[in-house]
């Protein structure tokens, strides 16, 4: 369909963005559009949203009845293929992963060379429901990554998460860390099927939260090596605070004083209902002070919270040491940030390194990336990272960092990078 839903007020549903040259952005659906019912059927959430439209086959007649401004209108469409990712010297092939319930579309990017069998790296992406595909108008950081990577000399494949763009399953909100993982570990698996991957120089890079999915995943599965960026190591909720203040510090220079008594009330909130497994509502029986922090927390409702992923999946997060998954794999890592990242901090990098060569002497390293932020793009500045997150020129290297990193620890014949062609 081609429509990027989100939260608002009053359990509705708004249109954040149309994907370019899709059903929506050929219709006269507009963003900022509150979305009211999808062919007579009343929307209450994003995930009833989501719902709605998997139920849609290709060719479909839809109307959107919408609120604009102070009017209501209907919106008409007819379903069709969103736009496919393309590109003039890479090949580019869509796929399927099975796993459980679930059918995850996959992506796979490889030279257009002949050789038989090349190194491959399964990308892990971030915490977040959205889509690791982008059409070339669409600005998509993980499809800048896996190019480049691909043109390094790599096979690279990307997988939706459950509910995603054309994958079939679950919403991806209401999916837990253990359920992820599990479908994760299943395109891997799907990954070293392919006649032309050399199933014994795998890697997996993980972007973020796939810096905490990919060693879970490679106690399932082996692979070569595991680089990540921009991730945590630390216990989970411990992060959630420290990263609360100093985002909201840096992003909206508040009174600090206020942001700490803020920042008790978060603290006290997440260990009710993270280490306590408590509901939201049974946090603000017990203590009715929390109400204001609840309703920050869970903006939709008591069963989401922060980025919209589902209670469930965070406390399965906190309840994880990560740090006993890393030192438990004796392979090659190799943990790096940006350093303009705002998101993570250099302290986690480093400590996972020390906590894989507490293990494994010498088999991780750590390094800072000079200007980059949490998403790859190269900023002059730190004001200007923290002003213009996510947007500006790639940082080129990240790639150069890792692909030199994985072929050094890579058995594989050398790698020949593939000719450049920017995009």
């Amino acid at each position: 369909m081609g429509v990027t839903a989100e939260p608002a007020p009053g359990h509705h549903v708004r249109v954040a963005s149309l994907v370019p040259d899709s059903s929506a952005a050929r219709s006269e659906l507009k963003p900022g559009d509150i979305l009211i019912s999808v062919n007579g059927a009343p929307l209450d959430s994003v995930s009833t949203f989501v719902a709605r439209v998997r139920s849609f086959k290709l060719g479909d007649r839809i109307i959107c009845h919408v609120q604009r401004g102070m009017k209501e209108i209907d919106v008409e469409m007819t379903l069709g293929e969103a736009p496919r990712e393309q590109s003039n010297d890479i090949q580019v092939t869509y796929d399927t992963v099975r796993t459980g319930e679930a059918m995850l579309r996959s992506l796979i990017t490889m030279p257009t060379d002949r050789r038989s069998k090349r190194p491959a790296i399964l990308f892990l992406q971030g915490i977040g429901c959205d889509s690791i595909e982008g059409p070339p108008a669409t600005p998509n950081l993980a499809r800048d990554l896996a190019y480049r990577l691909t043109r390094s000399g790599f096979v690279v494949m990307r997988t939706e998460k459950s509910g995603v763009g054309d994958s079939i399953g679950k919403p991806c909100r209401d999916v837990g860390l253990h359920e992820e993982v599990a479908m994760f570990a299943s395109a891997l698996r799907k990954l070293k099927s392919y006649d032309f991957v050399d199933k014994d120089n795998v890697f997996i890079f993980g972007h973020s939260a796939g810096g905490w999915v990919g060693p879970l995943i490679a106690l399932q599965e082996p692979v070569k090596g595991i680089a990540v960026y921009g991730t945590v190591v630390r216990p989970f909720m411990e992060y959630l605070i420290e990263n609360r203040r100093r985002f909201v510090w840096r992003k909206t220079h508040p009174d600090l004083a206020k942001l700490e008594d803020e920042q008790r009330q978060y603290a006290s909130l997440l260990h009710y209902v993270l280490t306590e497994k408590l509901s939201a509502q049974e946090a603000i029986a017990k203590h009715p002070e929390l109400a204001p922090e609840t309703k920050k927390v869970f903006t939709q409702d008591f069963d989401h919270l922060l980025d919209g992923r589902s209670l469930q999946y965070y406390r399965e997060v906190n309840d994880e040491n990560v740090a006993r998954s890393w030192a438990s794999l004796n392979i090659p890592v190799l943990a790096m940030i940006g350093e303009f990242d705002i998101r993570t901090t250099q302290f986690d990098h480093e400590y996972l390194a020390a906590i894989v060569n507490a293990q494994h002497p010498g088999k991780a390293s750590w390094q800072v990336l000079p200007n980059l932020d949490h998403g790859f793009v190269s900023h002059q500045s730190f004001d200007d990272s923290v002003v213009n997150e996510f947007v500006g020129p790639f940082g080129e290297q990240v790639v150069e960092r890792t692909a030199k990193w994985m072929e050094a620890h890579s058995t594989a014949e050398k790698v020949l990078p593939s000719a450049t062609v920017d995009q």
